[in-house]
């Protein structure tokens, strides 16, 4: 009966629309919406509103009315809805206007009706057993914590597919790969309710078989099965075939390296494994060259030879011009597998010159670093760093020069970083954050001309609001301390604020102490913090809102909240297959300084 109702609608329509045909549609609206905003649900359809800005701006073509579009676009949108929950939805009787310039003005009314609401969850594994009777508290709490769908949630066929995933790759871990996971249903129609069973079958308890690596010739196969994370006979467990196969990857000397199970047809208890491997060129380059506002024009090579000295060394030579750095010339030693799967150590000599607003300097020396990655999210590293630097004093005032500058000077410490990061997608994320530490000591151990120790850290959080609106957040503070009676600090080490990367409404490193010439000198104590809204217009282009704080202090790990510098702005990106690129617009408020900065970006800045 619905359906002979749902058609005598359509040929009713179908009469009333005939005479707007391939008519270009102005604008769609939506009105009964409580649940979905206008822009999600224009989302889902064909028919979308042409203007100006979308055709000469965005190279929209506009979209003609048809019947034909209109009654597709209704049946995604009650398909749509159906898979939200709410299965009850009706579409009635479109209003329809043409403008005096013979364009379509449609409004879509919607009755969404109440949706299906989850009145209970339980699990049945093997017809006869409970989740807690076959699995331990750790892997059930994986399962309830990560899973989408609840009680008293309504039901969304994607919460479905998802919790689905997460139940079997639980028992994938547990050594069950023929695990299959079906949702049973009980529907109450009256009551809109569901009752949702998870109907688990295991299979077999499967073990890890012999391992075979195929495609490898210059890479001996016993450098790439140290990489696994099981041996043959222990239970099969997807975790460990995913962590093998990035354990293979990180040792840098392949285009691909796969590691997948020789699935049987029928369920057996033992699989095979196999590693196919594809080696990268033992020689490659890569050159690149660009533009932008702060280091003008820059240019970079680097050569990269793989295999050298040992199976799965690399050795890397980098050289690099800009207008922040005149040069930048290093050659870099890694060994991957160092002591452990993925860590690397790397020897790594270099020759510098830096060319800020604040200072000019040259330097060389060389670091041993050891890089350890815990896991997708989490790396560290620990390194001994040896530099001499000359410093070009000609552009300070004498009074700043006598005092508090050393044109050469030798630097010996110890680096001790490390970074989590779980924001996604890596280049433009919308959920998730990252929290980043970097401490420095100069001479401490060594006891000899400068000692000092630095720290820094980094906040950053990303906060999907709606579909195609993230609020980025950012906090920063830093500090620098001799430890001795002398108090100059090596300007390289300084903190520095202003730029495309830091308080927007200055340009680079020209917020904070300055000398008698204006020259900017830096400080020993940084505090910035950032809010931005990111808004998606179209596929290719995002615009931004944002306000910056910070401000750099003399003083040693002293901050004064009452003393902090504001900025605010917009801005606009294209998306790019290598993430974001455009320009900030931004200006100084409540303070006396007014002059707008433009920075150029590739990538958010932060």
């Amino acid at each position: 009966m619905k359906y002979v109702v749902f058609c005598m609608f359509l040929m009713f329509f179908s009469l009333l629309s005939s005479a707007q045909e391939n008519v270009v549609v102005r604008k769609v609206k939506f009105r009964g919406n409580k649940h979905f905003p206008n822009s999600r649900l224009k989302d889902e359809i064909t028919l979308e509103s042409s203007n100006w800005f979308k055709q000469k701006i965005l190279g929209k073509e506009p979209v003609s009315y048809n019947s034909k579009l209109y009654y597709d676009d209704i049946k995604r949108l009650k398909v749509f809805y159906q898979k939200a929950g709410y299965y009850h939805v009706r579409f009635e009787k479109p209003g329809v206007v043409v403008t005096k310039n013979k364009k379509v003005k449609l409004t879509l009314y919607v009755t969404e009706g109440e949706p299906i609401v989850i009145s209970g969850i339980s699990y049945q594994v093997d017809s006869v057993y409970r989740l807690g009777e076959v699995l331990g508290s750790g892997e059930q709490r994986n399962i309830l914590f990560r899973s989408e769908a609840s009680e008293s949630k309504i039901f969304r066929d994607e919460d479905i597919s998802k919790d689905r995933l997460t139940i079997a790759e639980v028992f994938y871990d547990e050594g069950y790969p023929f695990a299959v996971v079906d949702p049973k249903l009980d529907v109450d129609t009256v009551k809109n309710t569901t009752k949702l069973n998870w109907d688990i079958n295991r299979g077999p308890l499967t073990y890890f078989g012999p391992t075979n690596v195929v495609g490898n010739s210059r890479i001996r196969t016993e450098s790439i099965l140290r990489q696994l994370a099981y041996e043959e006979g222990e239970i099969w467990s997807k975790k460990k075939i995913d962590q093998s196969q990035k354990n293979i990857y990180s040792q840098g000397n392949y285009r691909v390296a796969s590691v997948k199970t020789q699935i049987e047809q029928q369920p057996v208890d033992t699989l095979p494994m196999q590693i196919l491997i594809n080696e990268a060129p033992r020689w490659s380059a890569r050159f690149g060259a660009g533009y932008g506002r702060e280091d003008k024009l820059r240019a970079f090579t680097d050569f990269q030879y793989l295999s050298f000295i040992t199976n799965t060394g690399r050795l890397n030579f980098y050289a690099k011009h800009s207008g922040l750095e005149p040069y930048n010339v290093y050659v870099k030693f890694s060994q991957p597998s160092f002591l452990f799967p993925m860590n690397t150590l790397t020897l790594h000599p270099f020759a510098q010159q830096q060319d800020e607003p604040g200072y000019k300097l040259d330097k060389v020396g060389y670091n041993v670093t050891f890089l350890q990655n815990f896991s997708k999210e989490l790396n560290t590293s620990i390194g001994i760093i040896f530099e001499d630097v000359s410093v070009d004093t000609s552009g300070f005032s004498e009074s700043n020069t006598s005092q508090e500058v050393e044109s050469y000077y030798k630097k010996r410490g110890i680096v001790i970083g490390g970074i989590y990061n779980n924001a996604d997608p890596i280049l433009d994320p919308v959920q998730g954050f990252a929290i980043s530490f970097n401490t420095k000591t100069n001479d401490i151990i060594w006891g000899s001309e400068m000692p000092f120790f630095r720290l820094l850290g980094e906040f950053k959080t990303y906060l999907g609001i709606r579909r195609g609106v993230v609020l980025g957040l950012k906090g920063k503070i830093g500090g620098i301390k001799r430890t001795d009676d002398n108090t100059f600090i090596p300007y390289e080490e300084r903190f520095f604020a202003g730029g495309s990367h830091s308080v927007r409404g200055w340009s680079r490193s020209n917020l904070g102490p300055h000398d008698e010439n204006e020259t900017p000198i830096g400080g020993n104590s940084l505090l910035e913090s950032s809010v931005e809204f990111r808004f998606d217009v179209g596929r290719k282009m995002k615009l931004a809102l944002f306000a910056d704080a910070g401000n750099v202090w003399a003083k040693s790990f002293s901050y004064r909240i009452n003393d902090l510098h504001y900025a605010a702005g917009a801005g606009f990106k294209i998306k790019t297959a290598i993430g974001p690129a455009g320009l900030d617009f931004a200006r100084p408020v409540f303070d006396d300084a007014k002059n707008w900065q433009v920075h150029f970006n590739i990538g958010h800045t932060f």
